[in-house]
């Protein structure tokens, strides 16, 4: 019996270590995803005031093209509402199911732009400047042609996000998820309540922090208002006005994001197509030779 005992006090006392032990490896992941990049997405030096356009961002957490765009708004120090597409299969480009919240939505704005019929990620819809755009590139120089006036922009932030592409465009953008290629870590869905006011999250593109909160509202769908802020602040910062929530910390915010949003467990790298597939899907041709289609 007192074995036993033994044998469970130190399980209990590794359940009780397990949740800081994991929170360390993120956190620790985390900051390597934002060195890699070299911090990159801080609010530059403005002459003039901010501009305050409403943008509307459809992306997920760990595309490597969505971060291209969400650094660039974090240089401009714009703030968007985010709209977070999170894959629901990994197996074909564009497919999603009922499950999907916000991607029905963005189909349309593509749609009604004249864009791609496949949908594809970042999508911004600038209506301030009444027009929609699907292409990182596009989008970033759009953004600075429009709200770059007063902006001395950083001679890393041209070097990591030129003009023209080049062939280190995709290895630099996707390294940041290399190191965090866990399906909660922004990438697949993960069932929720959803949120009836957007959420709001001051926070910067290169905190670890800000990205483990990130990751969470991506995963679980929940739209929210980005607003940058310099990594000398305290980040991150979420308020939940659907709740009452408002708190510094990203263990806090993921903890009522838990408490309060998730409903399960996001889904995995092996997730089948979704059925009905709503969406115009694309098996990349690797993948297709491997499941022999």
């Amino acid at each position: 019996c007192r074995l036993l005992w033994l044998g469970r006090r130190r399980v209990s006392r590794l359940a009780g270590v397990l949740p800081t032990v994991n929170m360390f490896v993120h956190r620790l992941s985390s900051r390597a995803a934002g060195a890699v990049r070299l911090w990159n997405g801080e609010p530059a030096r403005r002459s003039t005031p901010a501009p305050t356009p409403e943008l509307i961002l459809f992306e997920y957490e760990a595309s490597p093209w969505c971060r291209r765009v969400r650094e660039t708004l974090g240089v401009l120090g714009l703030a968007a509402l985010i709209k977070p597409c999170p894959r629901e299969t990994l197996r074909a480009e564009g497919a999603f199911g009922a499950t999907s919240r916000h991607r029905p939505e963005a189909a349309a704005a593509a749609a009604e732009a004249g864009a791609s019929s496949r949908l594809s990620f970042p999508l911004l819809v600038d209506r301030t400047a009444g027009v929609t755009l699907s292409d990182s590139a596009a989008i970033c120089e759009h953004l600075w042609s429009l709200y770059g006036g007063g902006v001395e922009r950083p001679t890393l932030d041209q070097a990591l996000n030129p003009r023209r592409r080049t062939l280190l465009d995709f290895p630099l953008l996707a390294a940041p998820s290399a190191l965090r290629p866990w399906p909660e870590a922004g990438l697949m869905l993960a069932p929720s309540e959803p949120n009836q006011q957007p959420l709001l999250l001051y926070g910067c593109e290169a905190d670890a922090g800000s990205r483990l909160v990130r990751e969470a509202l991506c995963c679980l769908q929940l739209e929210y208002r980005s607003q940058p802020r310099p990594l000398s602040a305290p980040l991150p910062a979420l308020e939940d006005p659907n709740s009452g929530f408002a708190a510094f910390g990203a263990r806090q915010a993921l903890e009522h994001l838990d408490r309060t949003h998730r409903t399960g467990e996001a889904l995995g790298w092996l997730a089948p197509l979704p059925s009905p597939n709503l969406g115009e899907a694309r098996m990349h041709p690797v993948l297709a030779r491997l499941l022999g289609r």
